[in-house]
């Protein structure tokens, strides 16, 4: 499974916060999920405007299919499950970071969308770089450097495959198929 898309370079210590403010953790209808999608996307990363770790113009320009490249501490914070759907709905489809916190982790991968984790990876990448993630191989590669780079996931084959279907909620609708 291959992913490819434009890099958005993010700082270090992105906390769930900036992702999603706690402020708008009781707001939005949860009974519908477009309004919900809606919601989250509109509110998430809102207060990031003078934050020095996310690009100024990421809100205004992301699109679907896009990829961070972060430096270490990505997703550090609360275990709120709003800042990985801001990212996802946003159109971000992964996060490649220094460092990744565990529950954001996870949860970003629950959606559906792959966090890898690969020490030294920002400093490899700027906004604008093409990037081509190639799950099953375990490769990254920057399409404007030619450079590629190796990662090993430590997660379950079946994380894979999760992706593919479109996060764990579709993944266990078709094992029962």
């Amino acid at each position: 499974m291959e992913l490819k898309g434009r890099v958005w370079k993010f700082g270090k210590d992105v906390d769930t916060d900036e992702l999603f403010a706690g402020r708008f953790i009781m707001g939005g209808d949860e009974t519908s999920q477009s309004q919900y999608r809606e919601f989250i996307a509109r509110s998430g990363l809102s207060d990031v405007g003078h934050r020095e770790n996310v690009p100024r113009d990421f809100l205004t320009k992301v699109a679907k299919g896009d990829i961070i490249v972060a430096e270490e501490n990505f997703g550090i914070g609360s275990s709120r499950q709003q800042a990985a759907e801001t990212l996802k709905f946003k159109g971000v489809q992964a996060v490649v970071a220094d460092s990744i916190h565990r529950i954001f982790f996870r949860n970003f991968w629950n959606l559906g969308c792959p966090a890898i984790d690969l020490p030294g990876i920002s400093a490899e990448f700027k906004t604008g770089h093409e990037i081509v993630i190639n799950l099953r191989r375990g490769t990254i590669r920057n399409l404007t450097t030619g450079k590629e780079f190796e990662f090993h996931l430590i997660i379950p084959a079946w994380f894979i495959d999760m992706v593919e279907a479109g996060g764990l909620i579709p993944y266990h609708k078709s094992l029962k198929s």
